[in-house]
């Protein structure tokens, strides 16, 4: 370990003994570096800005689990009429079974009408098996929430959006216990929401109500707790459909929006990748400079050589000295090239962020780009450091003192 250190003390004294020289050989590591921390740091920002973006617009915690409408015989669709059906019951073990890791809700939505006295409104008719649970952003204005009683007793009930209030009557908190009549049944209002872009025109009445008024099958949906617990979920929700529908198991689809935020990872990546290799030629450039002002050294300090070779210096010893000193210059620049690529990254994103609409831009450092800098000096010096310290440690004591 001493001669360790020894090593880099003496490689740190060369390259204080000659600036100039280190700086030119290390300006093409110090370029290259600059670039490659430049393109890391961008992509990790449009990566990160990118699943915000995407978050923002999609619900990425939800997973949908619903029975397929189609089948495919030779290229052609084929309507499947005897599709399999959840029950109150089956949902509720769902529910259940999954009840520590997301919020249920088994739900359906069409179009249809709605009718309080004179007043007619198209309307979003969406069932619900207790409404709260995944609409919690919609807070009550008047009235109540549909119960879990209101279920399993199939009670005519309904709750209606804030917008669908204000057309059915100028006071929306007298509608409250009316009664409005939905495709010939009527429903007595439980409810009246307040206003939210997620409940625009919706109209919630309990699903067991649903399924017997609408001809289509409502469909389950969770909401993960944790973004990261989906596929532990989609995994019991699999095994949950394998032991309760054995024979039409594959006749359900569960799907969620994760898809969408892996595959522009996935994008981004390649994105990554690709300029990496291209700054990277930089970096090979560089180190190739590192070893021609080696292999430079190795001739100037010949004598220097041979010295410490007659006085018991052993061939491991000039190479530890050589890679000691090769690793150093290229520790140096790859440090000098962290600071230029941060320093261009903070003027660059400000520019790019004064002439573009498309919302605020932002670079990320990440760890794995400190760490890639650290492997990237490493291996830069060590690799272009091994052939002048090979040829450092060949010279016989006496050739290289005699050298002139």
């Amino acid at each position: 370990m001493s001669q360790f250190f020894k090593s880099i003390s003496i490689a740190l004294h060369n390259i204080r003994a000659n600036p100039l020289h280190t700086f030119l050989s290390t300006l093409g590591i110090i370029i290259g570096v600059a670039a490659m921390v430049g393109i890391l740091a961008l992509g990790d920002g449009l990566e990160q800005t990118g699943r915000e973006q995407i978050a923002n617009t999609t619900s990425l915690n939800f997973i949908t689990v619903n029975s397929k409408r189609v089948k495919v015989v030779d290229d052609i669709r084929i309507q499947i009429k005897d599709r399999p059906v959840f029950t109150i019951e089956k949902v509720k073990e769902l529910r259940s079974l999954v009840q520590d890791k997301a919020l249920l809700e088994y739900t359906g939505t069409r179009a249809t009408e709605i009718t309080y006295k004179d007043s007619v409104s198209g309307i979003y008719l969406q069932g619900t098996m207790e409404l709260g649970l995944l609409f919690l952003s919609d807070s009550l204005a008047f009235g109540r929430y549909i119960s879990e009683e209101d279920v399993i007793n199939s009670a005519k009930v309904v709750v209606l959006s804030s917008e669908i209030a204000e057309k059915l009557s100028p006071s929306s908190q007298e509608l409250v216990d009316k009664m409005v009549e939905i495709e010939g049944v009527e429903f007595r209002i439980a409810g009246i929401l307040k206003g939210s872009s997620q409940s625009t025109q919706k109209v919630f009445i309990p699903t067991s109500v649903y399924t017997k008024l609408s001809e289509q099958y409502p469909n389950i949906i969770l909401k993960a707790r944790k973004a990261e617990q989906i596929p532990e979920i989609e995994n019991e929700i699999t095994e949950w459909l394998d032991g309760n529908f054995k024979e039409t198991s594959n006749a359900f689809i569960i799907s969620t929006n994760r898809a969408r935020v892996e595959q522009f990872s996935q994008g981004i990546l390649l994105f990554k990748l690709i300029m990496g290799a291209i700054t990277g030629i930089s970096v090979l450039v560089g180190g190739i400079g590192v070893m021609n002002v080696l292999l430079i050294s190795v001739t100037e300090r010949t004598k220097e050589i041979g010295i410490r070779k007659a006085t018991g210096a052993k061939k491991k010893d000039i190479v530890l000295q050589f890679m000691a000193e090769s690793v150093t210059i290229s520790f140096v620049g790859c440090i000098m090239g962290w600071i230029v690529g941060i320093v261009g990254i903070f003027i660059f994103v400000p520019i790019v962020n004064s002439f573009t609409e498309i919302g605020e831009f932002r670079a990320a450092i990440g760890t794995g780009t400190v760490l890639s800098i650290l492997v990237i000096a490493l291996f830069v010096g060590i690799v272009f450091g091994t052939y002048p310290a090979w040829r450092a440690a060949q010279l016989t004591p006496v050739d290289a003192i005699r050298h002139e």
